[in-house]
């Protein structure tokens, strides 16, 4: 008996699967093959952004906070403190930096770093706005210079700055009276300047102050301009 069972065709003409390769991306790949872009957009942003790294050391860490306190100049943010270490010799701490992009043109050997904090001394106040701020690191920036990456931080906020237009001077005294850095110089009654430091002459004969008048006044020391306490 040769004939087939109705309905069922002979094995060798089933008809066979035709495989045909799908052409363009699969769905699934769309959505990991997005996020990897965009995850290489921001890693390429954040480093491009990136400025160097440098290293402050002071005297002791009080109101400083890696990853919160802030390196400010005119109360614009150009940093921040990554991390607080103590010295090899325990006597110091080391704050690294990281800046901001484009402050390596003014991270030079001139450049100064100190602790904006409140401060009570000699019958002034100051710092007050870091009672709820917290406490920040304020740059006093000089361009021009070989790039510096290594600071050692002031003990003091500095009198004047490299922004403030006028010269420095040297006055000689015999003896330091009750002159204080920060005193005030005047001409007729008029501010016209300030005492920035002080200190013994190398000789120890006299006290050699050093003091700053502002611009436009400066012009007006000569050879016959007198000081008097």
């Amino acid at each position: 008996m040769t004939d087939n069972i109705a309905g069922n065709a002979p094995e060798n003409e089933i008809p066979e699967a035709v495989i045909k390769p799908r052409k363009g991306i699969s769905i699934v790949w769309i959505i990991p093959i997005v996020a990897a872009l965009i995850g290489a957009w921001v890693a390429y942003k954040a480093v491009s952004e990136v400025g160097p790294t440098i290293f402050i050391s002071f005297e002791n860490a009080e109101g400083l906070v890696a990853g919160k306190t802030r390196i400010k100049y005119k109360d614009v943010e150009v940093g921040l403190v990554t991390a607080v270490d103590l010295e090899d010799d325990l006597k110091h701490v080391r704050v690294t930096v990281q800046m901001h992009k484009g402050a390596k043109g003014y991270l030079t050997e001139k450049t100064r770093f100190w602790v904006v904090k409140a401060r009570i001394s000699a019958g002034t106040v100051s710092g007050l706005g870091t009672l709820l701020g917290g406490a920040y690191i304020a740059i006093d920036p000089v361009n021009g210079g070989k790039f510096v990456k290594d600071y050692v931080g002031l003990d003091t906020v500095p009198i004047v700055t490299t922004d403030q237009p006028g010269q420095h001077f040297i006055l000689q005294a015999k003896r330091r009276g009750s002159l204080e850095a920060g005193a005030p110089i005047y001409f007729r009654q008029i501010k016209v300047g300030e005492v920035v430091s002080y200190q013994l002459s190398e000789d120890t004969e006299t006290v050699d102050f050093k003091v700053f008048i502002n611009e436009p006044h400066d012009i007006k020391v000569t050879e016959n301009t007198r000081f008097w306490n």
